[in-house]
């Protein structure tokens, strides 16, 4: 009877082991799987240069490219600035023809699952170029709070205006100026009834090295 029961305790330990590494495999499997699915896609989406199809000086976000950290300042309900540090990635994307960010505040070291939504971005902007009408359109995307925005660029000097609307109708405007190699200021803004533009959001941007 004890002979049984070790026997039975061992098969059962066996099992147990087996069933235990072949979890692992799967798991190891399914995680090379998703390498390998991952890589792909970024291989499919990022482009190591700019399409030909756009001239150099119609390139005009070619300097943001790279990867930033970032003091963001957003407008709060009473009027005060809430900062919040964070980091913007750029590359060029589908074929060259796209340059895309994604826009991460709080930084990732310092996000969590009670982290609030106010001034929390995890989103993507594409920037894609209209080869008929020559200029940039922008699309905004923050799963985080819902945001979707769509905007049309043009140059005034060395600033780089996006404008376009709210669900609304208010205007609204996105400027990066003040770019150097190592660094670039944005700002955000809204039109108010009176037609002045109010200071919603800016963001200092800083090369990481």
């Amino acid at each position: 009877m004890d002979e049984n029961c070790g026997l039975a305790r061992a098969v059962s330990i066996m099992g147990a082991s087996l069933a235990i590494a072949l979890y692992g495999a799967i798991s190891t499997s399914e995680a090379a799987a998703s390498s390998t699915q991952s890589s792909a896609f970024a291989e499919a989406l990022i482009s190591a240069e700019r399409s030909p199809e756009i001239t150099a000086a119609e390139d005009i976000y070619a300097p943001l490219l790279g990867s930033w950290n970032v003091e963001a300042r957003d407008r709060t309900d009473d009027g005060t600035f809430k900062v919040t540090h964070g980091e913007w990635l750029f590359a060029r994307t589908l074929e060259g023809r796209a340059v895309q960010d994604v826009w991460i505040a709080p930084s990732r070291p310092n996000r969590s699952a009670d982290t609030t939504r106010v001034a929390n971005r995890y989103g993507s902007s594409l920037r894609t170029f209209d080869p008929k009408a020559r200029r940039w359109q922008v699309t905004w995307l923050n799963p985080v709070t819902g945001a979707f925005n769509v905007l049309f660029t043009h140059m005034e000097g060395k600033r780089i205006v996006q404008e376009g609307q709210l669900g609304d109708g208010q205007r609204i405007r996105w400027i990066f100026e003040e770019i150097t190699p190592d660094s670039f200021h944005w700002t955000g803004e809204s039109q108010q009834p009176d037609g002045s533009w109010r200071l919603d959001a800016e963001f200092f941007g800083r090369r990481r090295s």
